[in-house]
């Protein structure tokens, strides 16, 4: 078997032409061994006549009429076409009937044959009386050929279209691949952001807690533990429990506070009674980590930060806000989290589960979401 696809796979032009000869080369030893029977001495005109007609036949509706109308569904064009073909190979038997009749000695069985075709003529071909005998005739000679023509054409488009399906697949494999990249991307890089400039002002406001012997140093020391082991090990997972995720935010706003002490009104709300839920990590993070850079850290006048998050049930509701004011930026800033990543981040983990709203007012800008916490249920990693 491999060898045979090998054979047909490396379809040469004069392969095919070999295989072509060798086909009609047993087409006509099977006609010769039929007509036989018939005279051995003048059934050669009838072979002849049989070649010639469907060869014409298998030729002119093999790369014509297939491909042209059957695969395209023009049926009645086909049926048209059949009478063509089934018209002209009668007229051709006319025709030898007439040569044999004239030129040659048949004998009593092939000139049985050759009155009824003459005395038949053309209009026989159509005859009820004698119709099955020409039709059956005709469908045993043009069959084979036709058949296999047919059949080799619908493979060849099955292949195609499985080839194209392939292809396709492979390319949504490809984009899909892509896009869970794109998100891997994406946590490092809002981890990135929580680390560098975040963790060394943290730091430096527990040195200077500890040092002071404030209690809060101790509390402030336990938040950034338990942001540093969230972002080690909970956020490489595909989602987490809500109230992991929760913890991790109020560790997160707790520093923040920390370090913006009393010139910043932070005003918090957290309330999950959604136990079991899960919720993809780190996918509520950007718009609080912009609410401080955007807010507080971009204008001392006018700084205020409102989060107010909420997980009931199947959904989780999450409004932050905060006071901006508009002011030219120095050269060299580097900006947060754009919402585009976000809403991408979003579109990847939830589809159509989400709905996202922000508005940017003069004093003032605030992000809505809504997240369906069931679309993650039963994905524990």
């Amino acid at each position: 078997m491999p060898h045979t696809a090998k054979l047909f796979n490396n379809y040469a032009p004069t392969r095919r032409l070999f295989f072509h000869l060798l086909f009609w080369c047993c087409m006509g030893a099977m006609y010769a061994i039929a007509y036989n029977r018939l005279d051995r001495n003048n059934s050669w005109v009838l072979l002849v006549k049989d070649l010639f007609a469907v060869t014409t036949i298998f030729y002119s509706t093999a790369y014509i009429i297939i491909p042209r109308w059957l695969m395209k569904g023009r049926y009645l064009l086909c049926l048209a076409w059949a009478i063509v073909i089934y018209t002209w190979w009668g007229g051709l038997s006319y025709v030898a009937a007439g040569f044999i009749q004239e030129f040659l000695s048949p004998n009593e069985r092939l000139g049985l044959y050759v009155r009824m075709a003459l005395e038949n003529g053309l209009s026989g071909l159509f005859k009820p009386s004698v119709l099955p005998f020409y039709l059956l005739d005709f469908i045993y000679l043009v069959s084979l050929p036709i058949s296999m023509k047919i059949v080799q054409a619908f493979v060849s488009i099955r292949n195609e279209k499985t080839a194209l399906e392939l292809k396709n697949t492979e390319l949504a494999l490809k984009n899909t691949a892509l896009a869970l990249n794109n998100v891997e991307l994406e946590l490092a890089f809002l981890k990135s952001q929580i680390n560098p400039h975040f963790l060394f002002n943290t730091l430096n406001n527990i040195y200077i807690l500890v040092t002071d012997e404030n209690p809060k140093g101790a509390e402030s020391i336990t938040q950034l533990s338990g942001i540093m082991n969230y972002l080690l090990h909970e956020s490489n997972r595909s989602v987490v429990p809500v109230d992991v995720e929760l913890t991790f935010l109020q560790n997160y706003i707790e520093l923040e506070k920390l370090r913006f002490s009393e010139k910043v009104k932070i005003d918090v709300h957290m309330e999950s009674n959604a136990e079991g839920r899960m919720v993809v990590p780190l996918i509520i993070f950007p718009f609080i980590e912009n609410a401080f850079k955007h807010g507080p850290k971009a204008s001392n006048k006018n700084a205020w930060v409102n989060v107010y998050i909420e997980a009931q049930g199947e959904q989780l509701i999450m409004r932050v806000s905060n006071g901006v004011r508009h002011v030219p930026k120095p050269v060299g800033y580097i900006g947060g989290i754009g919402i585009g990543n976000v809403r991408k981040r979003l579109e990847l983990n939830y589809g159509n589960s989400y709905t996202l709203n922000v508005a940017e007012e003069e004093d003032s800008y605030t992000v809505n979401l809504v997240l369906d916490l069931a679309l993650h249920e039963k994905k524990v990693n």
